[in-house]
């Protein structure tokens, strides 16, 4: 059976590269995924490694919650007490402050593609700090600094010249002495941009008077390090800990799986989608060919082979088709990977290169589900092909059923039907403790919807297939007649060479009606919500310096409003048994409804005390059962602990700008320093002529050339713009599940074109041209087409109304459905149809007539 397997394989290569290829695409998105995740893992991982390099210990502020960058910092005089423990031989204080900007001498402010843009402090022991000099010499007082080589490359940097430089206390003019380079001599810069000044000044335009944001250590060589430990914690004050350079490292790289994780996720999502949609184009090809096979089954049969050893030979058909797929995928999958960060690039996203380690899980996987998919896909066209008998060769059938359908059909789809509905509708409406068990009752339940689609389309395929059909035989006569009867003929091939194209379709519908749906709302809400005149913000991670909001002030640009977002924990004796980690908006209470309709229902913004006063959503104070007047505990990341007095109630928010739970900086800054940074200034014009107001900003945000200004007009059609990159960026990947229902469109028509050599033949004979005969496969694979994205765009809107609706309100509050992209999905499929159509109708114009009637 084994030798039989494989000689039935190579005896129809292109049969079986068809098949494989389906599944090649799904392993290599597969191992593509890994590969992309594993190299983002491996190059945080070496640069935490790096970091680290040269010290023993790191002593930095407790962190009780929230992420290792928010640390709070340490006073400075400790830097004396851990030099005077026992077993340390260095200490120096260290910053790491993101958002500092260089402006080259154009005015062009320097700019990385995600990486941090930072502000850092030299020491004299290099190995400690892993900052190198490459030329020039380090800067010494407060009106020099250095930055890194490949930045001073890339921009045209000179040494001796003058330049700016934004940081959180302001920009500056500085003059540049010396370039550097972080790490090992191959590491450049790791990403990064430095900007370095000496300790002193640093601790001055970074905003860390009489703070570092960490201690780094080496201890005497060849001490005992759990001692030199467990000395320097008997030394540190209440509120700082002390942690060793390996658990740094560790640190360094978990910090960066908040987006790792993820995007493997999703990119093993959509690898899983291709994987699915490959399940029914194999299935179905083997339904077909083991239809084709009768009699050699038969003649098996005859011979004495069992039921069992056909179902055996046809499942080491599909395992050694799963095999070859999963290393064929496993090569392309390394390819995949570069192509992978190169469209990244090409969407504005880049990921940092590194290393492109393929790992034995990696391995393990790509044959695990290569392999699986494949067998799975062959189980039923096995059984099948067990039950042929040793006289089923007498019957002139091919083995396919036409138009009969089993009574078993609609009682089966139904039931799939109403699994699926019940799950999906549970993902989507249903409370979680966890998104990810969301997340896979919704996969399964829409998984199972589909195969309840593949299993009830038959039932509809063949009225379908012959109304959509019927202007065919008016507008190519005999050629339109033909590819309609061969459509409709077998509704069970049909759906399930259709149902393919169908999934795909039908996410990418999806994907259209929420992605309306959210940018409707968006527009909506944002004209609403937001009565300002202009906002600012920049494309880096840290923000504006609040010191741009105090100069627009100053400057008589309107009223001015900054927002930003801090990380607290919230306790209320409202409910005692309740902690809340969440993101607060930190803005100016007292203007705040200048530039924002918050829709105040209970209370009032001009009664409030801002000192004290928290503003909570409607919702959340519901949920907490929360009143005006009633008291509210935030502790911050640092541990201090703030009291504030619910000051209103309000009813409308607007992400990105604020969320349910708004407090004013003065609260925030009762603790002592805070970040000096704002994710977005909003700023509102008096009277109504902006000339003045629009040169007073200009003239403040020369110095900030980061900043990008922007009207309410101008920031709701860029954000529409980055929307439908991720729009974008999504349908890309969902088009390797249409390629898939290609190839099974193409797969189809191949073998139905063989299945009908003789028919053909004498088509010919009869003086059926070339042209015409090609005319009929290719109208034949449109209407398929046309049946699949109808059924797919169909479920396809289904799916995004219910997403829609079941999304929140503040997210997406209605339902809109793009027409004209939908109708071009339509129009699309029709299209992927007559594509996939080519090569069969060309092999079938070329088949000898002769040999054609002869064949059997």
């Amino acid at each position: 059976m084994l030798r039989l397997a494989l000689k039935s394989l190579l005896a129809h290569k292109i049969r079986f590269a068809l098949t494989a290829g389906t599944i090649v695409l799904g392993v290599t998105f597969v191992v593509a995924a890994f590969v992309t995740a594993d190299s983002l893992r491996s190059t945080f991982d070496e640069i935490g490694v790096d970091i680290n390099t040269g010290k023993d210990f790191t002593v930095r502020g407790a962190l009780g919650f929230g992420e290792i960058a928010d640390a709070p910092p340490v006073p400075d005089s400790l830097t004396d007490t851990i030099r005077a423990v026992d077993g340390v031989e260095v200490a120096e204080g260290r910053f790491f402050v993101d958002g500092v900007i260089p402006v080259d001498g154009t005015g062009e402010a320097v700019s990385t593609l995600g990486g941090p843009i930072a502000g850092v402090n030299w020491t004299e022991d290099e190995s400690l700090s892993q900052y190198f000099l490459i030329s020039g010499e380090w800067p010494q007082g407060s009106s020099q600094f250095a930055i890194g080589a490949g930045t001073f490359a890339d921009y045209d940097f000179e040494l001796g010249r003058d330049y700016q430089v934004v940081t959180p206390t302001g920009p500056r003019t500085f003059t540049l002495t010396g370039t550097m380079q972080f790490g090992f001599p191959e590491d450049a810069g790791a990403g990064v941009v430095f900007s370095v000044f000496d300790t002193a000044t640093a601790q001055e335009v970074l905003g860390y008077e009489g703070l570092f944001n960490e201690i780094d250590l080496r201890a005497v060589p060849g001490a005992d390090l759990d001692e030199v430990r467990n000395r320097i914690e008997a030394a540190l004050p209440a509120g700082t800990e002390v942690i060793s350079s390996e658990e740094a490292a560790e640190e360094f790289g978990d910090f960066f799986e908040f987006f790792i994780g993820p995007l493997q996720t999703i990119l093993l999502t959509f690898a899983f989608v291709v994987l699915f949609v490959s399940t029914f184009i194999i299935s179905n090809t083997f339904n077909i060919v083991l239809g084709q096979r009768v009699r050699e089954l038969s003649l098996l049969r005859a011979l004495g082979a069992t039921p069992r050893q056909v179902r055996r030979s046809v499942l080491i058909e599909s395992l050694v088709i799963g095999v070859a797929a999963s290393a064929a995928g496993i090569g392309l999958g390394m390819l995949g990977a570069f192509g992978l960060g190169a469209l990244f690039d090409a969407f504005g996203a880049s990921l940092p290169d590194g290393p492109m380690p393929l790992r034995l899980r990696t391995v393990a996987w790509a044959f695990a589900v290569g392999v699986g998919f494949t067998v799975i896909a062959s189980l039923v066209p096995a059984v099948k092909a067990s039950r042929v008998s040793p006289v089923a060769g007498l019957q002139e059938s091919t083995g396919d059923d036409g138009g009969h359908l089993r009574l078993w059909r609609p009682i089966l789809g139904a039931a799939l039907a109403v699994v699926g509905l019940v799950l999906t509708g549970r993902g989507l409406f249903a409370d979680f403790d966890s998104t990810t068990t969301q997340l896979v009752s919704l996969g399964v339940g829409a998984a199972v919807v589909f195969v309840a689609v593949a299993v009830l389309s038959p039932l509809i395929a063949g009225p379908v297939v012959s109304a959509l059909a019927r202007p065919l035989p008016r507008i190519l006569r005999t050629p339109g007649r033909l590819a309609r009867d061969n459509a409709a003929r077998s509704p069970r091939r049909t759906a399930a060479t259709a149902v393919a194209l169908t999934i795909g379709l039908a996410l990418v519908a999806m994907v259209l009606v929420v992605g309306q749906s959210l940018k409707d709302t968006f527009s909506d809400s944002l004209s609403s919500a937001v009565e300002a005149d202009y906002l600012i913000s920049t494309e880096t991670f840290s923000g504006v310096p609040k010191t741009l909001a105090d100069e627009l002030r100053e400057a008589g640009a309107g009223t001015v409003v900054s927002l930003d977002e801090d990380t607290v924990q919230i306790r209320s004796p409202a409910a005692p048994d309740w902690i809340l980690q969440t993101d607060i908006t930190v803005t100016d209470l007292a203007d705040i409804g200048e530039v924002a309709n918050l829709g105040i229902r209970d209370g009032s913004l001009s009664s409030i005390d801002p000192a004290s006063a928290i503003l909570v959503h409607d919702e959340a104070a519901a949920d907490w059962g929360l009143s005006v007047g009633d008291e509210v505990e935030l502790t911050l990341i640092n541990g201090e602990t703030l009291e504030a007095t619910v000051g209103a109630v309000f009813t409308e928010t607007q992400q990105p700008f604020w969320g349910e739970w708004l407090i004013d900086e003065s609260l925030q800054e009762q603790t002592g320093p805070t970040h000096r940074f704002d994710d977005w200034v909003a700023v509102k014009v008096a009277g109504d002529d902006p000339t003045a107001a629009q040169a007073a900003m200009g003239e403040v945000l020369a110095d900030y050339p980061q900043a990008t200004l922007e009207d309410r007009q101008q920031f709701q059609e860029n954000a529409e713009s980055n929307l439908n990159t991720v729009l974008a960026l999504v349908n890309v990947f969902l088009l390797f599940a249409l390629v898939v229902a290609l190839v099974g469109i193409v797969n189809t028509l191949t073998l139905s074109v063989f299945e009908r050599t003789h028919e053909i033949g004498l088509l010919r004979a009869v003086g059926m041209t070339r042209r015409q005969l090609r005319r009929v496969i290719r109208w034949e694979a449109a209407t398929i087409a046309l049946f699949g994205a109808l059924v797919g765009v169909a479920l396809g809107l289904a799916f995004g109304v219910a997403l829609s609706v079941a999304i929140p309100d503040e997210i997406i509050d209605r339902v809109s459905v793009p027409g004209a992209q939908i109708g071009g999905l339509v129009l699309v499929a029709v299209v992927f149809g007559l594509l996939a159509a080519v090569f069969p109708s060309y092999r079938a114009g070329r088949m000898n007539v002769l040999e054609a009637i002869a064949a059997d």
